[in-house]
């Protein structure tokens, strides 16, 4: 058999003279194995894995073709090569097919047109296995990432159940306390309100979560064409009563009405999430300016006050700005905003504006 450098070829010719002449010319520059038999042959190729096999066309116990054709349920690939006189070229190009062979090379052959038609057989021995081992790769990786998806609900399972119970328990006595806040001294009122502070905020943490999971877990959407300016008509209604308590005014103008691909749940969270964080992140009394437009596709634009957005804003679990009230942040929601924009084929960008943000975010076209 070969070494590791050199490509097995496995000859079968029931003509001694034409074996041993092939053996000559081949042997230097593959590790050649020959037959007078093709019954042989088949009981070689069960116990031993050749790169290439090399069969004469016409012998008495079988065909070439034939021959090439066996091989192929055995070993599928091996590369099937097959020799043939001038007289029987018509006669075999018919069956070829079948034992899916490689090449057919006319007798008399050219001998250095043989060593390079082999040398091509072994390159593609080669470039096939290489392939077969990436798919299997692949198929790896699939399974191992179906596997994560099965742990991802698993996780989602778990969460909702083993945090967000309990957390109901929890919320459900601070209201108690908190009806009953006047009978209590003024150390327990603050830590009762401390406590529901932390309760509501342990709740936005898990929701947050969640969400990222599960925008990012779904194999797929059904996009439908929705109105943008709806949609950001809703975004406003949901950061309604964030604003209100900061007497900030969020404006929509709409300097078109465009029409997208999209699915309205996760485009409304989207873009409510940046109005939200806008609303945080502007001064107190502000207004947020959002624009919907159609510039060579839908356009939707945020303007507001403020400190401008780090460049790590978008990135999961990255807490932009100070350090010190990261508690406020856990760098998932704009990381939320982005997942589901990507998704949609929809790109993000930022701008310094005279006094604070421009935020754009474009969708593809129609």
């Amino acid at each position: 058999m070969a070494s590791t450098n050199t490509a097995s070829l496995l000859i079968v010719d029931d003509e001694k003279d034409n074996l041993d002449a092939l053996n000559r010319l081949l042997r230097q520059h593959f590790a050649v194995t020959v037959t007078t038999s093709p019954i042989e042959a088949l009981k070689l190729l069960t116990k031993e894995k050749f790169q290439i096999i090399l069969s004469d066309q016409r012998m008495p116990e079988m065909t070439g073709v034939e021959l090439l054709e066996k091989a192929k349920g055995i070993c599928p690939d091996t590369v099937r090569i097959l020799l043939t006189g001038y007289t029987d070229v018509e006669s075999v190009i018919g069956a070829i097919n079948r034992g899916n062979i490689y090449r057919y090379i006319a007798k008399p052959w050219d001998p250095e047109d043989l060593k390079i038609t082999l040398r091509q057989a072994a390159e593609a021995f080669e470039m096939r296995r290489e392939l077969q081992l990436k798919n299997d790769q692949l198929r790896r990786n699939l399974v191992a990432l179906e596997s994560l998806d099965r742990a991802k609900a698993r996780f989602l399972s778990l969460v909702s159940h083993e945090l967000k119970t309990p957390l109901t328990v929890l919320g459900s006595f601070v209201d108690l306390l908190k009806q009953s806040e006047k009978e209590l001294e003024a150390d327990l009122r603050k830590a009762v309100a401390k406590l529901g502070q932390a309760s509501d905020r342990f709740g936005e943490v898990i929701d947050e979560v969640l969400s990222f999971v599960k925008w990012e877990g779904e194999a797929s959407w059904d996009l439908k064409e929705i109105s943008l300016l709806d949609e950001s008509l809703a975004a406003k209604e949901k950061a309604k009563a964030a604003a209100e308590k900061k007497k900030i005014t969020i404006t929509v103008k709409p300097l078109a009405q465009p029409k997208i691909q999209s699915k309205s749940e996760p485009l409304r969270d989207a873009l409510a999430r940046l109005t939200r964080d806008a609303v945080l992140r502007a001064p107190e009394g502000s207004d947020i300016r959002i624009t919907v437009s159609d510039q060579g596709g839908a356009a939707w634009q945020l303007e507001r006050t403020g400190p401008p957005l780090e460049a790590n804003a978008f990135e999961p679990l990255e807490v932009s700005g100070n350090l010190l009230h990261h508690h406020k942040d856990i760098g998932l929601n704009l990381a939320i905003a982005r997942l589901i924009l990507e998704r949609l084929g929809a790109t993000t960008e930022l701008e310094t504006a005279k006094a604070g943000q421009l935020l754009k975010v474009r969708f593809p076209t129609l």
